[in-house]
């Protein structure tokens, strides 16, 4: 797993003389066992000390949403967020400013948790660190690409292939792919081109 050679929060210390780091430390960790009364402790102290201490705290209640709540509740970020839109309402003296982040641990720490996605993320760090490089996949290249388009791919490959979808929703409804499909074939089959002075869209 990846460290930083330097954490700025372990020269600090807050109010009341605990280093930073490890209120950083004690949020988290607290947060992922649903100690929220101890992770409520430990965010007002970071609250007190500074702005930018609160700011900081913010930014790691964010983190967690994704590292640790992940696809227990996918929609978690989206609340934290928004929590952390309100609290800015509020000066940072009004007394009830401390509500948004009480909020926002007590939420993230009733919900369902799972670690995949950080777990994924520091695998594929590792990968990069000793060498590796991806490799794009066939279905890829197809009519969008300078490769595609020399293997002979077309639009009808792209609507057939380089489109799939997995996995398809659920009664999902390819009418207009097929119709899409037909126009296209019959543009290919009898060289239609657009029509003079009708609107022209460019790629990137």
């Amino acid at each position: 797993m990846a460290f930083m050679s330097y954490d700025p929060w372990a020269g600090i210390t807050s109010r009341n003389g605990v280093p930073g780091d490890e209120l950083v430390a004690g949020l988290q960790k607290s947060i992922r066992r649903a100690d929220y009364e101890i992770a409520v402790d430990i965010a007002y102290e970071m609250y007190i000390t500074s702005e930018q201490f609160e700011d900081k705290l913010w930014r790691r209640l964010t983190i967690i949403a994704c590292e640790d709540i992940g696809f227990g509740n996918p929609y978690a970020i989206m609340v934290i967020n928004k929590l952390d839109e309100a609290r800015k309402l509020f000066p940072y003296t009004d007394g009830d400013r401390p509500l948004f982040f009480m909020f926002a641990i007590r939420y993230l720490c009733a919900q369902p948790k799972e670690r995949s996605t950080d777990c994924l993320k520091n695998l594929v760090i590792k990968k990069f660190e000793q060498g590796y490089v991806p490799t794009v996949p066939d279905y890829a290249y197809d009519v969008h690409t300078a490769q595609g388009r020399a293997k002979g791919r077309d639009i009808i490959h792209f609507l057939d292939e380089a489109s799939k979808v997995v996995p398809l929703m659920e009664g999902y409804d390819d009418t207009y792919r097929l119709k899409l499909k037909e126009v296209i074939k019959n543009e290919l089959e009898n060289n239609i081109q657009p029509k003079e002075g009708s609107f022209v869209y460019t790629r990137d």
